[in-house]
């Protein structure tokens, strides 16, 4: 033993244990991006890439064509919100459309979920919920797979994430530069998906809870969040009343959305049917005819008003269909896996069960917590919202990472009761 070793200061083990943790993050980080590439490769995205609507979007706007997709016999000008779009054309004009490039992005976004996953769980429980919640993140089966997809939802779930960062780094300190990166988060998160707005009641209750400041400056604090989550936005509102020549948020299709959970001739809770078979298609031939004389506004206001009538004719049916899409956001649709093995779909399942269970006994052992609190508001209104509309298993996954935090916390508390060391900090006995 060396009587001549320094002893170490509070301040100065603190700074060790930060340096050790922060080397167990960036290597989670590394984890999940490894896992990434692998599962692209191991899928044979780099020569069979699973391709979406956007992908359409994306090579028209690289190749100057503009901001379309062919739809139901017809030109599409706001089809998706366009972040996700926009930010594969930049990608393939600069790298010559390759799909590698974009699959390596992909998981790099992979990556940046699992840091913003470590950054929420630090402020919410600390470090070693925090790690746990990235380790879980980072080997999530459905978040590896889902990054190998060319599909919105990598951004979604990304940007949903950064919404919830930005809320816990709430400053009282500086609360005006706060509501200001809140606000702009939830305008970017709305660009790729909308359902985040209706998450906008918990965070107004987030800040004016948060905030020590008079009421006057409350009021005035959620009013700039507001406003800059509308700057954000406003670019592309503006260009989609340039083009329709009315108003729209951020896309076209929300009455689709609307109309495939509550049309009037077949509910399924999903788009399809559980053979695959597309929902539209199974209106009549005279409906369909119709529908494919109209243009983009003419056909969406045709799902609208075909949709607003079912749902006044029969109210106690739109919320019983509510109330089966509820369940379904919260485990599955009878389509769900119809395109996985059925191997992959079981492990996903227990998978999913085992941190439902444990986010639950994170609830319960924490709800004292107001970021605990503010976590379970976020998964609820997006649930709510998205219950209206219809279900498939990735509108969950982009709430599952904050699931993980709370996760993160009952996994922390059961080890340590057992007594186990975790990667730093004190053993905590029972």
């Amino acid at each position: 033993m060396n009587s001549a070793a320094p002893f170490l200061t509070p301040a100065a083990a603190g700074r060790g244990m930060w340096d050790q943790g922060r080397h167990l993050v960036f290597a989670i980080c590394g984890l999940a991006f490894t896992l990434r590439i692998a599962a692209f490769f191991a899928l044979g995205r780099a020569h069979r890439p699973e391709m979406w609507e956007s992908e359409a979007i994306a090579t028209s706007l690289a190749e100057g064509h503009g901001f379309v997709y062919q739809f139901l016999g017809t030109t599409y000008r706001s089809y998706l919100e366009p972040l996700y779009p926009a930010f594969c054309a930049v990608l393939y004009t600069l790298t010559g459309h390759s799909v590698v490039a974009l699959g390596v992005a992909q998981a790099l976004l992979g990556s940046a979920l699992v840091w913003l996953v470590f950054v929420c769980g630090r402020r919410v429980g600390g470090d070693r919920p925090a790690l746990w919640a990235a380790l879980l993140a980072a080997a999530h089966p459905a978040l590896v797979v889902y990054a190998t997809k060319f599909h919105p939802f990598i951004l979604d779930s990304l940007l949903l994430a950064l919404v919830a960062a930005a809320c816990l780094l709430f400053s009282d300190a500086r609360p005006w530069r706060s509501v200001v990166l809140i606000g702009g988060a939830v305008g970017l998160c709305a660009l790729s998906r909308a359902t985040v707005l209706a998450c906008l009641p918990v965070i107004g209750w987030w800040v004016w809870n948060r905030s020590t400041w008079p009421t006057r400056a409350k009021a005035g604090q959620l009013a700039a969040l507001a406003l800059m989550a509308a700057q954000v936005m406003s670019p592309w509102v503006l260009r989609n009343y340039h083009v329709h020549e009315r108003f729209m948020l951020t896309r076209s299709g929300t009455s689709l959305a609307f109309w495939l959970g509550n049309n009037p001739y077949r509910f399924t809770g999903s788009a399809a049917t559980p053979d695959g078979r597309a929902l539209y298609d199974l209106m009549p031939a005279a409906d369909r005819a119709h529908l494919e004389t109209l243009d983009e506004l003419g056909q969406q206001d045709f799902f609208l008003a075909q949709a607003g009538r079912h749902v006044r004719e029969h109210p106690l049916g739109f919320v019983q269909r509510w109330a089966v899409k509820w369940y379904y956001f919260w485990w599955q649709t009878p389509q769900a896996g119809r395109l996985y093995p059925t191997a992959g779909l079981r492990v996903y399942q227990v998978y999913y069960l085992a941190i439902v269970a444990l986010a639950i006994r994170g609830v319960i052992g924490n709800w004292r917590r107001r970021g605990v609190v503010l976590l379970v508001g976020l998964c609820l209104s997006i649930a709510a919202l998205q219950s209206a509309y219809y279900i498939e298993g990735r509108h969950r996954l982009a709430i599952e990472p904050l699931l993980l935090i709370l996760t993160g916390m009952a996994l922390s508390s059961l080890c340590g009761r057992n007594g186990q060391l975790l990667p730093w900090g004190k053993k905590m006995s029972s």
